[in-house]
């Protein structure tokens, strides 16, 4: 390059915003995915599919670490303390995230205000199953179960995680009373459900179904406000009981703080994965499907998610220490 080219080089760059500049060298080292659940469930399977993709996007490594317990806030807190520099990153259900926030009265960090919103890849609605023990293959009659065996126990994936929160969506909106009994992560329960343990789950869907095609399970409903395109034979709660739905919202978040155009650029990139093979067939296995919002559209949905749960939160009387 001539001494000119260098010098006209070396002026863009000048005339460019520091956090412009700064978005295009990201990221100068390994970046640490933090997950806030432990390996099986569907969160961990979607944060490895847009871990190796970003990796082969950004020619950089993006290495899970999953971080669970305590109901998400360890991975949270984590995240929140971090540099907002775009290398610790958080993979974690949008909605369990934001329910922090009118459940715990002491939590560490604040949901909204310590994080920046990145990019949200996919969804998948919650898949209530029950134990053939059980005697209901429905809504209707696994509710009328529960009437006769009032505190009939629900397992879920972990106090205060959308399924903790959607099983008591379920209890408050079908006029039930159930025992919940938390596990540690999405493919606990499941397995404690197997074993007769518990009577029914507010399961993830990579958890519960195969058990169901097995017939080890019996799916009652998703919690969705329809069918979903690839499990046309299972019913959405709501055509029984209103108000019940419950999804996994697969997102990254960063740390407070982070430059905008860094924010743009990880938007960029985390959204891309879902374009690839390898994350479609991993959507279609898992019953989700590609979910895209910039930024700024996370930041209203979050806000406005956390108000509909802070409703629930009261209506149910949960609260956690």
């Amino acid at each position: 390059m001539t001494r000119t080219a260098l010098l006209i080089a070396g002026a863009l760059v000048g005339a460019m915003p520091v956090d412009a500049v700064f978005s295009q060298t990201w990221p100068t080292r390994p970046v640490r995915l933090v997950v806030s659940f432990p390996p099986g469930g569907a969160t961990d399977t979607f944060s490895r599919v847009a871990a190796s993709e970003v990796s082969r996007q950004v020619g950089q490594q993006v290495l899970v670490e999953n971080r669970p317990g305590a109901g998400t806030i360890i991975a949270g807190e984590i995240v929140a303390k971090a540099a907002p520099d775009g290398h610790t990153l958080l993979f974690t259900d949008l909605s369990t995230h934001t329910i922090k926030r009118s459940l715990y009265p002491k939590l560490p960090y604040d949901p909204l205000r310590d994080f920046s919103p990145i990019a949200v890849l996919n969804h998948s609605p919650l898949l209530l199953v029950a134990h053939p023990s059980v005697g209901a293959k429905t809504a209707a009659e696994l509710v009328a179960v529960a009437r006769r065996n009032p505190g009939i126990t629900m397992g879920h994936s972990g106090l205060g995680t959308v399924t903790h929160m959607t099983g008591e969506k379920f209890r408050l909106r079908a006029g039930i009373k159930t025992t919940p009994v938390a596990y540690k992560g999405g493919a606990l329960p499941v397995t404690a459900l197997l074993s007769g343990e518990i009577a029914m789950v507010m399961a993830t869907v990579p958890a519960a179904l195969p058990h169901v095609r097995s017939g080890r399970l019996v799916a009652i409903g998703l919690a969705a406000d329809k069918r979903a395109a690839s499990m046309k034979d299972i019913p959405a709660l709501t055509e029984t009981i209103k108000g019940t739905e419950g999804a996994v919202i697969s997102a990254v978040l960063g740390p407070a703080g982070m430059a905008a155009a860094l924010v743009e650029r990880l938007n960029m990139e985390f959204t891309r994965v879902s374009d690839s093979a390898t994350a479609r067939d991993a959507y279609t296995a898992n019953g989700a499907e590609a979910l895209r919002m910039t930024p700024a559209e996370m930041q209203r949905f979050m806000e406005r998610d956390a108000r509909e749960w802070e409703e629930v939160v009261k209506a149910t009387g949960v609260k956690l220490d």
